[in-house]
């Protein structure tokens, strides 16, 4: 082990410097629409900023959580003003890197260097497993979707969901990170090594993924949005004409059409008009329809999606995961809901459904692509749209399928299994329409097979840590 002289203890200005400067690359991967590169960074000041003194390393964590929701507080505020939400979201995310650093602390004086340089990506890797479990908001909010634009890294969603990928874009950040701490490097080469090689296993899948035959059945799809109604209108009739002449106009014959989730709240008589003109739009078009609304019949309010299909029968989804606060008086569904369209199959899902693995999981290894009407938070500081599309892009990665999103207040979009764009555009207050072939079929993936195995070993590994650095002794001081 190294003497106790090589592990770098910095200044108090010069940690609170660093760590000011990881909280802010933080904040930029959790941004609304994110720097790639900001979280590969972070870790490599980080860990100098709570090397060799273990007074600071609370104080260190307690800034770069505090620093990390600088660029989505406000948008938070403008949504729901200083609630218990906003206030469990700071004090999560300060728990969260507060316990990092301390962590991180620990295991440069106590742990060999390789287990050292991973203690950072294993331990968040571990908390978004865990938060995957117990939060309503399943995998929003995750470090995963800091690298959206970055193609090859998400390929790993495919293998391990988003904890597989937080974990590879913290590694070789922590391992700069303990090289510095450790002001050495002799003892480094080991870990370097095993970096090296997981970060060439990953670039490997992300390679033969992206590389794959593309799949050959395209079926045309359709995308139509406007944003001119304010909330939920009730008079159907009202929203109908603007979205029928344009169904009839842009739908391709045997093709889908998605509209966006609740252009309209149905009660009493117009719950079975709307269904009505909804099937009599299919048959018309020779297309299958897919038309978010909420209805409410004896008593209870449900979002819904209809689905009519060219000749004329109608089924219904309902949504599985409401948005808490905003959707209270909704009562959720339980099911998936798979329809066969042009030969293949499609799975339905309405915007939040998207941001739970777990419900995505659910269509893998069955739907060729999903159609999903959505309705995106636009507030005073900003549009989620970006953001609420590269969510549901992630559940085609994990999953295996292509999607069809058309969102109030966000984008129409259609994205391919590999996460790449193959139309999108905002919507608006005219009338937004995307018209594309989807790229649908069944991707294979582990992801689909094992789930958050991978998540699951990330814990156990955690534990298997804290453990050791409880028992063991200091070895650097």
């Amino acid at each position: 082990m190294p003497k106790s002289s090589e592990l770098l203890s910095l200044p108090l200005p010069w940690r609170l410097a660093l760590a000011a400067v990881a909280g802010l690359l933080l904040a930029a991967a959790y941004a609304l629409q994110p720097l790639w590169w900001a979280p590969w960074l972070a870790p490599a000041l980080l860990i100098p900023a709570v090397s060799g003194d273990k007074r600071y390393a609370h104080w260190m964590g307690t800034l770069v959580g505090l620093l990390s929701i600088l660029f989505v507080a406000r948008y938070y505020l403008s949504l729901s003003g200083i609630g218990l939400g906003l206030l469990i979201l700071v004090l999560l995310r300060v728990l969260s890197w507060r316990l990092a650093a301390r962590l991180i602390e620990m295991a440069l004086r106590k742990l060999p260097p390789v287990c050292a340089v991973f203690m950072l990506p294993v331990l968040m890797a571990a908390l978004e497993t865990l938060t995957l479990i117990v939060s309503v908001h399943g995998a929003a909010g995750s470090l995963a979707y800091s690298q959206m634009e970055a193609l090859p890294v998400i390929q790993l969603a495919a293998m391990g969901g988003v904890p597989l990928i937080v974990f590879v874009v913290l590694l070789p950040g922590s391992l700069l990170g303990v090289w510095i701490a450790r002001r050495t490097t002799g003892s480094m080469h080991a870990p370097a090594i095993v970096v090296a090689t997981l970060l060439a296993a990953a670039g490997l899948f992300a390679g033969l993924r992206l590389s794959a035959s593309p799949l050959t059945h395209h079926i045309p799809a359709t995308l139509i949005v406007t944003d001119r109604f304010d909330g939920e209108p009730k008079d159907w009739n009202m929203v109908w004409r603007i979205y029928q002449p344009q169904i009839a106009a842009h739908a391709a014959i045997g093709g889908v059409t998605v509209l966006p989730e609740k252009i309209a709240l149905l009660e009493g008589a117009s719950i079975a008009q709307a269904e009505q003109d909804v099937r009599a739009a299919a048959q018309a078009a020779r297309a299958t329809l897919v038309i978010g609304v909420e209805t409410h019949a004896d008593g209870i309010y449900r979002n819904r999606a209809l689905i009519a299909a060219p000749d004329g029968s109608l089924r219904a989804y309902d949504k599985q995961r409401l948005v808490p606060g905003f959707e209270a008086r909704d009562t959720p569904g339980k099911t998936p809901l798979l329809v066969p369209v042009a030969g293949q199959i499609m799975g339905v899902a309405i915007c939040k459904d998207m941001h739970i693995p777990s419900i995505g999981r659910d269509y893998a290894q069955t739907a060729a692509f999903m159609a999903v009407p959505a309705w995106d938070f636009q507030g005073s500081w900003g549009q989620d749209g970006w953001m609420g599309a590269r969510m549901t892009m992630m559940r085609g990665i994990e999953s295996g399928y292509a999607i069809a999103r058309s969102a109030r207040n966000g984008y129409l979009g259609v994205y391919d299994a590999y996460g790449r764009v193959i139309a999108e555009a905002p919507s608006s207050t005219q009338i937004s329409v995307v018209q594309t072939n989807l790229h649908a079929g069944q991707v294979a993936t582990p992801y689909a097979r094992i789930g958050d195995a991978f998540g699951w070993l990330c814990c156990l590994l955690l534990a298997a840590a804290i453990v050791a650095l409880r028992a063991r002794p200091d070895h650097i001081s």
